[in-house]
């Protein structure tokens, strides 16, 4: 067996290239997987069964508080991983994820994960590549929520945030966030209420910055959108 099965995903597919020994001895303890929009990949204090690297679609990671409030803390897609406790020996997961879109994703099994981390490869280079670019983006996501700004900067510096992730380019209107974008989501992402966020999104699309098309943002104008949101960047 000298490949895994798997669909190409943008960045390059960990397990798209592994040397035929390293493919052979995952045989059996990796599989592919789908989710449909909405479904629930994982709970928040499930006991771990491995970990989720997605080839297809993007998926929301969400933390419960004390207090029952749901918060989103990272947006993920193609190339990155969710799960990633069952690489550092965690017995429950921390986070909620639940897809947003189609999801297409490869499950390492627990027996998995411990094979990349005990016995160190190729395939353990290439996942703390990943894991540590997905770090980077939750920080950033986390320094939004926590920012000490008005709806409206907290709203602007998100939607750039999503452009550069999952923008597509529009010819001649901008870029345009290929995600179903609910008020209510976007409101448990910088921690708003979904009235707030539908006012706000108002004005920024009267200002001629973005466009609304059903459940989908264009952004028309990122430069304006950056200057709004600059005290967070």
């Amino acid at each position: 067996m000298a490949k895994l099965s798997c669909v190409p995903c943008q960045p390059p597919c960990p397990l798209g290239d592994l040397p035929p020994h390293e493919a052979q001895a995952l045989n059996g303890l990796v599989r592919s997987v789908s989710f449909l929009p909405g479904q629930t990949i994982f709970e928040q204090g499930e006991p771990h069964s491995g970990c989720y690297l997605l080839c297809e679609g993007v998926a929301m990671l969400f933390h419960r508080t004390l207090e029952g409030r749901r918060i989103v803390v990272g947006v993920v897609g193609p190339g990155d991983i969710v799960g990633v406790g069952g690489f550092l020996g965690q017995e429950r997961h921390e986070l909620r994820a639940c897809a947003l879109t189609d999801v297409q994703a490869q499950h390492f099994s627990k027996a998995a994960c411990e094979r990349v981390v005990k016995e160190p490869s190729v395939l353990t280079g290439q996942l703390l590549l990943v894991v540590a670019r997905q770090v980077r983006w939750l920080r950033r996501h986390e320094r939004l929520v926590a920012a000490h700004a008005g709806v409206r900067e907290r709203l602007a510096a998100l939607l750039v945030e999503l452009r550069e992730r999952f923008g597509q380019k529009l010819s001649p209107k901008g870029v345009r966030i290929e995600l179903p974008l609910s008020c209510e989501l976007l409101g448990q992402m910088i921690d708003a209420h979904r009235s707030t966020v539908n006012v706000e999104l108002v004005k920024l699309e009267r200002r001629g910055l973005i466009e609304r098309v059903s459940r989908q943002i264009a952004i028309l104008d990122e430069a304006k959108l950056r200057d709004l949101a600059q005290s967070i960047f």
